[in-house]
Parts: C-alpha cells; structure tokens; sequence
C-alpha cells in the first residue's frame, strides 16, 4: 500500500511539474508575441517620422533620389533648415514670420474655443434651456462633419462683412473645435456636483464667480483638451488659411509658405521634398512642447472623459 501511495505521489509531482513547465512555456509564448507585436506596431510608427527627419538633412530634392542604403545616412546636410530659416521670399516674407503668424492664429484660436466650449457646454449642463436634449443632440451629430468641407460656403459668407483675415479665420475656426469640445465640457461638467456651486453662491458668488472658480478649475482638463484641440486645428490647417489670406504673403501660415516653398503647387517641376521635411520638423518643434507640457493633463482629460456615463 504505502509503494502505490508513493507512486501515486510521484505521478501527481510528475503532472505538477509538467502542467508547471508547459504553463511557463506558454507564458513565455505569449510573452514572444506580445513584444513581437508591440515592436512591429512601434516600428511602423516610428519609421515615417524616422524617415521625415531624415529627409530633411538629405541633399536631394526628391524622394526618388534616395534609396535603402540611406536610411543611415553618412552625411548631414543642414541646406533645407538654412534656406527655410535665413532665406527671404515673396517681398520680404520668410518662414520664420509665417511660423509665428501660425502660432498667433492657433492661440487666439485656442482661447476662444475654451470660452465658447465651456460656456455652451456649462449651459447645457446646468440650465434649464428649452430644447435642451435636442439641441445637445444636433451638437453632438455636427461634430461628425469635417469643418473644411466648409471651406467654400465660410469663405463666401466672411467676404461678404470684408473678414478674409486674421479675424476672419479665427471666427472661422473657433467653431470647428468649439462644437465637439462643448460636447465633451457638458459631459465633464456633469460629473461635478451641482451642490459645490450651490454652496459657492450662498457664500455669496455669483453664478458666473462660481462658474469661474468651481466648475472651471474642476474641468481644467477638458479645459486643457479643448485649448490643443483648438490649437492644432487652426496650427495644421491649410484649407480656410489658403481660402481667406493667399494674396496677402506676408500674412501667409506656415502651411502655405511651405507648401509653396517646396514646390508642391506647381506639377511641372519636382517638389523639394527635403524642404519640405524641414519645415515639418521646424513646425513640430512646438507641437512637441505642447505636448510635452499638456501630457499629464490630457491623460487627465481622457480618463475623467472616460468615467463619465
């Protein structure tokens, strides 16, 4: 009895063992194709970026010009970042005016979209409007339409009050990141407690105070959302700027200078993609500061956004 009591023991030890050894084989399988997979996924993002900055220190003016050997490259050249930084076009414009004429137009851009989101967005949220939920829902249904496919019937409108301009194009703007970001500010104010606004307003503020120091400071992140979202919408844009600026240059964004620059209008000649690649790099510089600044407060923003039912 105590031999097959033994036996038994051993087999239950051998199939421990073995279950063990195949779980950790598994594991380790998983494992392979996980990293395998977040690694082919990384590289696939990696590579356009790779591949624009290293244009941008290639002598050569086109893509074709350039094969798989240099993909490391041997030598930098630094004639496209010199031509855009240094160079002087179109009576007197350069790439570095235009960049800041972006920067203008994407932070005032900016500003607006964050008053007008959160004023729509906190009317939606708290007062008793006629029509409430149909309007909220007409609000949420527009955010599916691309604003530059109203690049015509804007441009027709604003020539008519004489606002193809700075002013105009902000106007313009404001709306397009406006509408989806007071969809998502009536969402973010929803979670906050009406009853933190109702003590503010016995302490004696107004609703507007309240509305400023409780509900603002509470939704910063969409706040901070919908300002990148405002900024790198009228930063990248290229449709409205060309419609309502091009015959002014020097009022020019730095999408269409660039766009210009590297001879991308014009289909007789070859585009100077390494230009071009620069200006991209140039244009990103800032991009990646927002970011790099507003990181902590978009992942704020986004699981906030994503607790709210």
């Amino acid at each position: 009895m105590q031999e097959v009591k033994k036996e038994e023991k051993k087999n239950i030890q051998t199939q421990k063992r073995g279950s063990k050894g195949k779980y950790i084989i598994g594991k380790i399988v998983r494992l392979f194709i996980s990293y395998s997979a977040l690694i082919i996924m990384t590289l696939f993002s990696i590579f356009p970026l790779y591949y624009v900055f290293l244009t941008s220190f290639s002598n050569a003016p086109n893509l074709i010009s350039l094969d798989v050997s240099d993909l490391i490259p041997k030598h930098l050249y630094f004639t496209a970042y010199k031509y855009l930084l240094f160079s002087s076009f179109y009576g007197g414009a350069s790439f570095p005016v235009w960049v800041r004429n972006s920067l203008i137009l994407a932070s005032a851009t900016a500003i607006f979209s964050v008053i007008l989101a959160m004023i729509t967005g906190y009317a939606l949220s708290r007062l008793n409007i006629p029509a409430k939920k149909t309007l909220a829902t007409f609000i949420y249904i527009i955010t599916f339409f691309p604003y530059t496919a109203t690049a015509v019937p804007l441009y027709l409108l604003f020539a008519q009050f004489h606002l193809l301009n700075y002013v105009g194009l902000v106007l313009a703007y404001t709306p397009g990141t406006a509408i989806f970001a007071a969809f998502l500010a009536k969402l973010s104010i929803d979670s906050i407690p009406s009853s933190y606004e109702e003590a503010a307003m016995i302490d004696g503020l107004s609703r507007f105070q309240a509305f400023l120091r409780i509900v603002m400071r509470l939704a910063l992140p969409v706040v901070a959302l919908t300002a990148l979202l405002g900024f790198l919408g009228a930063y990248m844009d290229f449709a409205l700027a060309y419609a309502f600026i091009l015959p002014h240059i020097k009022l020019w964004t730095a999408t269409i200078g660039l766009y210009y620059l590297a001879g991308l209008i014009n289909p007789a000649s070859a585009p100077a993609y390494n230009l071009f690649a620069a200006g991209a790099v140039l244009m990103g510089i800032p991009l990646m500061a927002l970011f790099l600044v507003s990181q902590r407060m978009m992942t704020r923003a986004y699981s906030s956004l994503a607790g709210v039912k």
